[in-house]
């Protein structure tokens, strides 16, 4: 008979390299640290990692007996192997959610610490250098324990409550910054391990952790520097891009909306991603831009103009406006049924008129159909309430510049 791996001992002495040896490890937790939940006894990093790596195999033994269709194995007779399955997975999964506990809990002190030192409202600097070696301490053994990509490769195999957890986990260590440095630990965690970013965005085909990736995909997108590593693998962006034109209504608007922050909290980092996979991305992209889907057709739009907007995307803008196809594109959306479609593309059909260094071919496609699209422009908002000023006054500048166009 099978029965879960309960003690992997052997293992677990290199998960903290460098950390302090376990009888030191008490002398740096504050009294007070681990009191509410744990009683007098103090977890040690070391311990909570073990524990956590032990039950993450269980989870990943079960999960592979169960693909293997051995599940009989459990049990005396089939009919009882999946429930004694989930028993155990349930089971594990309870165990593992007590371990992250312990780990958010020393991750949020630290960082509650912080914000109130920073607030010049904290603790004494003795306090707050021990609690901070301590979650550096806590972080240190999560990281050398390959539990980030671990977690989120059993995050199918765990119960939904314990999923909230991991994402906290997630949340808590990018709220940390640059408190013992644990932005640049788990920097040099997430570019040494390019299957995390990778598993998180393949988890957008699995229905039932898509929206627990999506959130630690945009946990991340606090860092600049995490969002440069995620950017550094084209191909996870460009299948991130991919899925939100997914046929689930609810993983394509999270994919759209881990996209969105991706590509504008952190302009600068985009900007050069943009620059260096213009055709790649903006191919794919300019399929959303066509789509059937309302909702996917407008949000891409409306992202789409916040960027050639920006004057951090200048470059890119630039190189957009300067490709007929695209041009087209949104001459046709001008026509759209839609009105909102139809005044979405008008933000970005007027970057196209307004370039006073038109390539031949965009000026010739303009001077081509300007009589057109004046009688189109004309009729463009007539009754649009919102920001109304603002709009003419940008429709009279287009209309203006087209009936002005020379032949090329």
């Amino acid at each position: 008979t099978w029965t879960l791996a309960q003690a992997h001992g052997g293992e677990a002495r290199g998960f903290c390299h460098g950390a302090a040896m376990a009888s030191d490890v008490a002398h740096c937790m504050p009294v007070q640290l681990f009191r509410r939940s744990h009683g007098s006894r103090r977890p040690r990093p070391q311990e909570v990692s073990r524990r956590l790596s032990e039950g993450l195999t269980s989870l990943e033994e079960i999960a592979t007996r169960a693909a293997a269709g051995q599940d009989a194995a459990w049990s005396t007779s089939g009919e009882a192997a999946e429930p004694h399955r989930d028993q155990l997975q349930r089971s594990v999964s309870e165990d593992v959610q007590k371990q992250l506990q312990v780990v958010l809990e020393a991750l949020e002190v630290a960082s509650d610490r912080s914000e109130q030192a920073a607030s010049c409202d904290g603790p004494r600097s003795g306090s707050r250098d021990s609690v901070a070696e301590c979650s550096a301490e806590f972080l240190s053994c999560f990281l050398a324990a390959d539990l980030p990509t671990r977690l989120v490769a059993n995050l199918g195999e765990l119960q939904f409550e314990v999923r909230k957890d991991v994402i906290s986990v997630f949340s808590a260590i990018v709220r940390l910054g640059s408190l013992s440095q644990a932005d640049l630990q788990f920097e040099e965690y997430v570019k040494s391990h390019p299957g995390f970013y990778r598993l998180l965005v393949d988890g957008y085909d699995r229905p039932e952790i898509a929206t627990h990736c999506g959130m630690i995909l945009r946990s991340c997108t606090r860092s600049h520097q995490l969002v440069a590593v995620f950017l550094d693998q084209p191909e996870v962006a460009l299948r991130l891009l991919r899925f939100t034109s997914h046929a689930s209504f609810d993983v394509s608007s999270d994919a759209f909306s881990s996209l969105h922050d991706f590509l504008l909290r952190h302009k600068k980092v985009s900007a050069v991603f943009l620059e260096a996979n213009f055709h790649d991305f903006f191919r794919i992209y300019s399929g959303l831009l066509q789509s059937d889907d309302y909702v996917t057709q407008r949000q891409a739009l409306k992202l789409l103009s916040e960027m050639l907007l920006d004057r951090n995307f200048m470059r890119v803008m630039l190189m957009y406006i300067g490709e007929e196809q695209f041009l087209q594109i949104h001459m046709n959306l001008l026509r759209a049924d839609s009105k909102a479609i139809q005044l979405e593309a008008f933000h970005v059909f007027k970057i196209f008129v307004a370039n006073p260094q038109k390539p031949p071919r965009v000026q010739q496609i303009l001077y081509k159909n300007k009589d057109r699209l004046v009688r189109l422009l004309e009729t463009l908002g007539a009754n649009r309430q919102d920001n109304g000023r603002q709009f003419a006054e940008d429709r009279a500048t287009v209309v203006g510049k087209l009936q002005d166009l020379e032949p090329p």
